[in-house]
This record gives C-alpha cells, sequence and structure tokens, in this order.
C-alpha cells in the first residue's frame, strides 16, 4: 500500500513549466531584445521568424505567450538532493510592487527545450495535446500540455521512452495558465489521476491546486531586470489512496514573452508563504 503514497506520483503537480512560452530565448534571439527585458522580441523557429510584443501594461494576454518547439531556454538552478536559499518576499516598493534580487550565478546551467506530440509513443493517450517539456530540469519526465485560446493545461507526465512505463494522465487537465493574467486573478482546479502507471506501479492521486497572481515588480537576473513581471503563487494539495497527503507551495515569475523567468518550489508539508528554503529554485540565465 505504500506504494501508493507520495513518492511514486513524482511531485507531478507543480510541474508548471509554463508550456515554456518560447520568447523566454530572448537574451539569444535575434533583435536584441532591451535591457529590462520588454518591447520587441523575435526567435528564431527553424529558418521562420515568430515574434512577440509586450506592452508592460501589468497584464499578460494569450497574445503574449508564444510557443516555439524546438527553441533551447537557459537556467540556473540548485543541483538535486539539496535545498537553496530563498526570499519569495523580495523588498516592497514605494508604489506597492516588489523587488526580487535573483541576481546571483550559483547553481548549476540547464537547459530545457519544448517539443510537439506529434509522433510521440504517449501521443495516442493525450490525444488532445499539443507539446511537452521536461517538468523538472533534473529529471527526464515529461509534462503534457495544451495551449488554447484562454489557457494552457498540464494533460499529465510520461517517460521519455514507453520502455520505463511511466504515464500519468490528470482528469481533467489542469489549467496552469488563464488568461489574461493580472494582479488579482485567481482561479482553482481540481484532478485526479486514473489508469496512471509510474516505473510500473499503479498510482492514484486527488489534487486541489489554488492559483494566484498574488504580487507585481521587478526581477533583476545576472543578465536581465524586468521591471514588470507577475508572481504567480501555486499552493497544492495532494491525497492519495494510501499514505499521508502532500502539501507544497510554488512561486513563479512571469513576463510578457519572455513568460517563466524565475521559479521556488518549497518541501513537502509547507503552509509559510514566505519559505526560507525550496527544493528548486530556477532562474533565467545564460
Amino acid at each position: 500500500m505504500a506504494l501508493l503514497g507520495p513518492r511514486p506520483a513524482l511531485a507531478l503537480a507543480l510541474a508548471l513549466a509554463a508550456g515554456l512560452p518560447a520568447c523566454a530565448a530572448g537574451p539569444e534571439a535575434q533583435g536584441n531584445p532591451s535591457p529590462d527585458g520588454g518591447g520587441f522580441v523575435t526567435i528564431p523557429d527553424g529558418g521562420a521568424v515568430t515574434s512577440c510584443r509586450g506592452n508592460r501594461d501589468g497584464t499578460i494576454a494569450r497574445s503574449e505567450v508564444v510557443f516555439v518547439p524546438g527553441v533551447e531556454v537557459r537556467y540556473r538552478i540548485n543541483p538535486p538532493n539539496t535545498l537553496a536559499n530563498v526570499a519569495p518576499r523580495g523588498a516592497p516598493n514605494p508604489d506597492g510592487t516588489r523587488t526580487w534580487d535573483f541576481a546571483d550565478r550559483t547553481g548549476e546551467p540547464v537547459t530545457l527545450s519544448l517539443s510537439t506530440s506529434a509522433g510521440q509513443w504517449w501521443q495516442s493517450r493525450f490525444p488532445s495535446a499539443q507539446y511537452a517539456s521536461r517538468l523538472d530540469p533534473r529529471s527526464p519526465n515529461l509534462g503534457v500540455y495544451r495551449a488554447g485560446d484562454d489557457r494552457v493545461e498540464l494533460l499529465g507526465l510520461v517517460a521519455p521512452g514507453e520502455s520505463t512505463m511511466t504515464v500519468v494522465p490528470y482528469e481533467p487537465g489542469v489549467p496552469v495558465l488563464r488568461f489574461p493574467l493580472t494582479l488579482g486573478t485567481t482561479w482553482t482546479a481540481d484532478s485526479t489521476t486514473r489508469d496512471a502507471q509510474v516505473e510500473g506501479t499503479p498510482v492514484a492521486s486527488r489534487d486541489r491546486y489554488t492559483f494566484v497572481v498574488d504580487a507585481r515588480g521587478t526581477v533583476r537576473l545576472p543578465e536581465l531586470t524586468f521591471t514588470d513581471a507577475l508572481r504567480l503563487r501555486i499552493e497544492l494539495t495532494q491525497m492519495f489512496a494510501a499514505g499521508p497527503g502532500v502539501r507544497k507551495i510554488q512561486y513563479l515569475w512571469l513576463v510578457e514573452c519572455y513568460g517563466e523567468v524565475a521559479r521556488m518550489t518549497s518541501r513537502d508539508g509547507e503552509v509559510d508563504p514566505d519559505f526560507t528554503s525550496a527544493v528548486e529554485f530556477r532562474r533565467l540565465g545564460l
């Protein structure tokens, strides 16, 4: 019975790679975006060029999130099995916004990319899927996504190869982003895993997510400063058929056209929104 507990679920939830909006490749993209991360960004895509224009109005519209399979996005992240010291609260500014200083260069460089679902071994299990990307740069498992006019949904988790016997569908898919995103936006989602396997072991969970865009401000990274980022807080409660449940808190910092520029994920059982230790701390960087 312990096999149905939280370990085999592989921290499914909070697997929010945010669809890897391809404009996150901005620092290396054609057109040389401005040092504050705003304005017009163009992204090469196998010879074609996709563009995104952010207006820094405090709202991330669907048109300001672009998906380009194959574009690589580089982050710095703390090594596996380590805890990073973090300060998700940031520093308050006189105008009510906040500043988050993530300019240190600690951590290991990792690269993520977005792939299409076409021709993948798991395509028949997720017929409406469009994209896949690694959920955690330190793990090979992939999140499977569908992007619509007003949301990005996480449909489940799979291993890169069929022989691993890992496929975990979410029913229904979890809307990990809902547009437009602006300060105060909130939504909840309930989902279950059914007919799921992790490395051949059956798993089942019932998950509840709460999403809140709870802060706006400046994110300082080693190479770029973003002056109009939104912080999305995600709280997860995950219950299993056997064994204790799991609660986690995760923060994503999102920017027009660049997508996710930073992320913090708490330890299991965390209840303090100002937690100071994170199992994952990633920042966009070279």
